[in-house]
């Protein structure tokens, strides 16, 4: 046995072998000192190999999926492997082999994998010159994405499609293998964790990917997808596709479908914009509240995981935006609610289908597909009957067609399976009664075995005139006549004695025998005779599955379209309008997700505001208090975008959007010491790639960029139906020197509105920047208001969008309204008061952390200066006691 195992697991020499003996999966020597270290399981010894004690663990069989779950969130991947021979005619050990391995990114098990996530294989591969070669696929969705970059945007597609493992090869650079390791080691954004895998560099073959890549699609050529000329990203496929086929141990019929993503076509939306838009996971991590979260009121998990696709990856281009419109406006009128009302309760047709394609599908997966495929002709019917010939959305006419189930695939499922079959193949129980003449003899057989025993053992009583005989069965002896040891005498003589107990004799009759053998065999090849027919099952269903897949995505964006309607309906929001020429106007601008918080914990209203940018008005220099909403009236603008952009309906009482290309942020203040870098470096590093990413103004595809720039102005101007990126700077240059600090904002937002010419919300601390608009003339200032007032906190927030500069920052009321002692308080006002007074030329530096300066001023007498470091809202009775005493003895001093 262990002959076999060593030999099976040097085939896998770096993923855990799960070896079946019985009712446990063993795993030995390595494999089960680290199996042991990450699932806490016990360590023992059995024998010894080469003078040493064999180390084991095991698990029960049925406990594996928990196991799998617990392995592959720490990034782990295991090998199954199982006996596919038969114990009884096997001479020495049962023959076995790995039927599947489990990887992240490979998972295709509803246990292992979330419902409104995709586990994603990425492999990479990189080109002759500085660009690399990418292909991705899941294998439950079935489609093959090819992809060209350049190597400096390697980091941005693995942070986008976020993939829970990488491949990679063995013949490449040491730093294109470090900087792979590195990307998968980053925290996605996703909260998932990726692996990076070393492949073999003969798996990385352009030539072999193109010829994979057309056995899959059953074409001639990839002219079609225009991929012809991709060789680098076939190198990726072809590792990508062999090692998919290696893990799930058979080739991947239901791959059908290739796509080509190109960095131009969609929004750009970087890593650090996801995160701090929090579009699928918090700054905490936590995956809500987000604006996914507050989206996702799907009934299925494929269409949440569709809602996602739309959220993460919006199309430049606006047709598939309109066509979603369109259709959310139509099913606003009563449709959507209906449709909902039938989604409910449907199966994850998608995963089903390639669960079934991979034949790893389970009985009761495929009746809820039986069931769910005739929801789908429901839903397609309801469609053709609220539908005006003509006059419908495109989209939902499209889906009307692919929700109708292919014809016999539910006559053959509901024909074929019990209505709730066993959960698995091997328990039985699985085939309808009458779908298989021979299967119901076997299991008549078992089914009439108690009236037999009962005829018996009433025939047995009259013929040997013994009352108390009795026919019984257990599973050691099997069937039995026992009679008493006084009655023993009677029996006849085609008994034969069995066994012998302390009061009893057991016997068997050449009768009694031939029906134990019919018996005890029926129920071995009954489920024999299951498992056949369930795999000639799935032989049938082979020929559904390109259908299948067409109605599983169908239904996925008729969940996803119905969820926007929903959200627009119950969060009364209002179409967006897009234009051609450059702009955001937004009325009535509202946070979705802060809104909604709002209304759950204190029921109080969100302030709603207003943004109105264009050609001429391309920046704004936001100022205000700290907590007045500045960060929350920037992120609010950029959500509403980007969710018009993917065909959704808008927090807004109004909105027209012209073309966007890229929505970047930088905002908030976060060290990365793992990479030794500071708050201040992390600042600039975003800044840097901001700045690197906008650096000019993208016309639209075919108009040609006018260089000559306008007066006063550097860079392009943009001609109708050109792309504007929508730029957030939150408080840069903070990190920093005063003077550094104002120096770089200062540069940063020169560069933004004469160069980029960029859609910029700009919030400042630094009150010089409000002279920014004086110079330029695409710039204005905006803040946020705010008004000092009394009781404990000292400022109301009014969280409005003013126009013009603030008067101040309010920064101490903040810090007290943080809780920062009164002391701390007290001395950072005095300090404000002399850094206030001084004059706006002098160079000299005020330290900061000195007593409070004295008044230079002697005519000031010392009750005025007394009065004006007192707050009376922060004063006990006792306080202002004492500093009324105070008060009156300064009085008392002459001038």
């Amino acid at each position: 046995m262990m002959q076999q195992y060593l030999g099976i697991k040097a085939g896998y020499p770096h993923t855990l072998v799960f070896y079946r003996m019985g009712d446990f999966y063993e795993v030995f020597f390595g494999d089960a000192e680290k199996a042991a270290r990450l699932l806490d399981i016990t360590l023992t010894q059995r024998g010894q190999s080469a003078g040493s004690p064999v180390v084991m663990a095991g698990i029960p069989f049925h406990a594996l999926d928990n196991y799998l779950a617990r392995l592959i969130k720490l990034g782990e991947s295991a090998a199954i492997c199982e006996q596919v021979g038969d114990v009884a005619t096997s001479k020495g050990p049962v023959e076995r082999k790995v039927v599947r391995v489990v990887t992240p990114g490979t998972l295709t098990d509803t246990e292992l994998l979330s419902d409104k996530s995709e586990a994603v294989l990425m492999a990479v591969h990189p080109g002759a010159r500085t660009g690399c070669g990418l292909a991705w696929m899941s294998v439950t969705q079935g489609i093959v994405f090819l992809a060209q970059c350049a190597s400096d945007e390697l980091a941005d597609w693995i942070a986008r499609v976020s993939p829970g493992e990488v491949l990679y090869s063995a013949e490449v650079s040491p730093a294109f293998e470090k900087t792979v390791q590195s990307l998968a080691a980053a925290p996605a954004t996703s909260g998932s964790r990726c692996v990076a895998v070393l492949r073999p560099a003969w798996a990385f073959d352009g030539g072999l990917g193109e010829r994979k890549l057309l056995e899959q699609l059953q074409a001639a050529n990839l002219a079609a997808w225009d991929a012809q000329a991709l060789t680098d990203a076939h190198a990726a496929a072809a590792a990508l596709l062999e090692y998919a086929e290696h893990t799930q141990g058979r080739a991947l019929t239901h791959v059908k479908s290739l796509r080509v993503a190109r960095s131009d076509e969609l929004i750009d939306l970087p890593t650090t914009t996801r995160r701090n838009l929090e579009l699928t996971q918090t700054l905490r991590g936590e995956t809500s509240p987000t604006l996914f979260s507050l989206l996702d009121t799907c009934h299925t998990g494929m269409g949440s995981r569709q809602l996602r696709n739309w959220l993460l990856e919006p199309q430049r281009d606006r047709t598939q935006a309109r066509e979603r419109l369109e259709a959310i406006a139509t099913l606003r009128e009563g449709l959507g609610q209906r449709l909902r009302q039938a989604l409910k309760g449907a199966s994850d047709v998608e995963r089903i289908t390639a669960r079934t394609a991979l034949r790893q599908v389970k009985p009761r997966e495929l009746v809820g597909l039986g069931l769910t495929l005739a929801r789908a002709a429901e839903l397609s019917q309801s469609l053709h009957a609220s539908l005006v010939e003509g006059q419908a959305p495109d989209m939902l006419q499209r889906l009307e067609r692919d929700l109708l189930p292919p014809e016999g695939c539910e006559a053959l499922l509901r024909g074929a399976l019990q209505a709730e079959p066993s959960a698995l193949v091997r328990d039985g129980g699985v085939i309808a009664d009458g779908f298989d003449a021979d299967l119901d003899k076997l299991r008549a057989i078992q089914n009439n075995c108690d009236s037999f025993l009962i005829d018996l053992e009433t025939r047995e009583r009259e013929r040997t005139g013994i009352a108390n005989l009795r026919v019984q069965f257990n599973k050691v002896h099997g069937f039995y006549i026992e009679v008493t040891q006084g009655q023993a005498s009677k029996v006849p003589d085609d008994y034969r004695r069995r066994q012998t107990l302390k009061n009893a004799e057991r016997f068997i009759t050449p009768e009694l025998k031939a029906f134990e053998d019919k018996a005890l065999s029926a129920q071995d090849r009954a489920l024999a005779r299951e498992k056949w027919l369930f795999e000639q099952l799935l032989d049938q269903l082979q020929d559904f599955i390109p259908a299948l897949t067409r109605l599983a995505r169908a239904f996925a964006a008729l969940d996803a379209v119905c969820a926007l309607t929903e959200r627009s309906l119950t969060l009364q929001w209002a179409a967006p309008q897009f234009v051609a020429e450059p702009c955001i106007e937004i009325r009535g601008g509202r946070h979705p997700v802060v809104e909604a918080r709002l209304n759950e914990t204190t029921g109080g209203s969100f302030i709603a505001n207003d943004t109105v940018m264009g050609g001429k008005q391309r920046m704004q220099v936001i100022t205000g208090p700290n907590m007045g909403g500045k960060s929350t009236y920037m992120r609010q603008v950029a959500v509403i975008v980007l969710l018009a952009c993917m065909g959704s309906y808008v927090p807004a009482t109004s909105c027209r959007l012209g073309p966007i290309d890229a929505i970047h942020t930088r905002i908030g203040a976060a060290d990365d010491l793992a990479n030794a870098q500071s708050t201040f470096m992390v600042e600039m590093t975003e800044a840097a790639q901001i700045l690197n990413a906008v650096t000019a103004h993208r016309e639209a595809p075919g108009r040609p960029k006018l260089t000559s720039p306008p007066r006063g102005e550097g860079g392009a101007q943009p001609g109708p139906g050109g792309a504007y990126s929508l730029v957030l700077m939150d408080e840069v240059g903070r990190g920093t020197s005063t003077f550094d600090g104002l120096a770089l904002a200062g540069g940063i937002a020169a560069h933004l509105h004469d160069k980029a010419r960029a859609f910029t919300l700009f919030a400042t601390h630094y009150f010089e920047l409000t002279e920014f608009p004086a110079n330029h003339h695409a710039a204005v200032n905006v803040h946020v208001s705010a008004v000092e007032g009394g009781g404990k906190s000292g400022i109301v927030f009014l969280h409005q969008i003013e126009p013009g500069p603030a008067s101040r920052s309010y920064g101490i009321q903040v810090a007290r309204l943080a809780g920062v002692p009164t002391s701390v308080v007290q001395h950072a006002r005095h300090t404000l008061a002399a850094l206030e007074s001084q004059s706006t030329n002098s160079r000299d530096q005020v330290d900061l952390f000195a007593a409070p300066p004295v008044a230079e001023t002697p005519e000031t007498h010392p009750l005025q200066a007394a009065l004006q470091g007192i707050d009376p809202d922060a004063l006990s009775p006792r306080e202002a006691l004492e500093q009324l005493y105070a008060l009156k003895k300064l009085s008392e001093k002459p001038s």
